[in-house]
């Protein structure tokens, strides 16, 4: 008889197809179930508050609406499991733009038996690009960041509105709180 405690661990693990290289398919590494409830699930941490949310309230039912309507916006284009329980993802989403373009957001997440995320990283997001760029530009990134190089040098410092936006010198992931935050706002904080 299998323990509990081990079944937990299998359930994900059996759901996530052998992915060697970070440019196979997601279709390779999940289904097509699980890949649209990650997805939904990450949009919680990657977009703009909905209207009328606070940190606090995001998780209410009452706006599933909101993020139904972003996670439409959204495709996962690379995974590859990580050493521990969890996996580097590469996703994009519609960018807000005159022209088509889009931005990718490159991390990591942990996913329980249950098939929930419970923890997310974003270790990266583009710049709006065009279509062509991203593909280049994202799994340049991306393969960086799974064989643990560092990202510094294509920070806009750098690299101008090539390769990342976030973080910068102003902007980090508080992987805390799941979102992006404001060094400049969090100085501001009384202590």
């Amino acid at each position: 008889m299998i323990k509990f405690s081990s079944l937990v661990f299998l359930i994900p693990l059996s759901l996530f197809q052998s992915c060697d290289k970070a440019y196979q398919s997601t279709d390779q590494c999940f289904s097509n179930a699980l890949r649209d409830s990650i997805i939904k699930q990450c949009v919680y941490y990657s977009v703009k508050l909905p209207p009328g949310a606070t940190q606090e309230t995001k998780f209410d039912s009452e706006f599933n609406w909101y993020y139904d309507l972003a996670a439409k916006e959204y495709d996962l284009r690379g995974c590859l499991p990580a050493q521990d329980s969890s996996f580097y993802f590469l996703m994009t989403k519609k960018a807000r733009s005159i022209w088509p373009a889009r931005e990718a957001l490159g991390g990591k997440i942990t996913v329980n038996g249950q098939l929930q995320v419970q923890e997310y990283e974003e270790v990266f997001r583009t710049w709006k690009m065009a279509e062509d760029s991203l593909n280049t530009r994202a799994f340049e990134l991306f393969d960086l960041m799974v064989t643990g190089k560092d990202l510094t040098p294509y920070r806009s410092k750098y690299k101008g509105d090539r390769y990342i936006e976030f973080p910068d010198d102003r902007f980090y992931f508080d992987k805390q709180e799941k979102r992006w935050r404001d060094r400049a706002l969090d100085s501001l904080k009384i202590k």
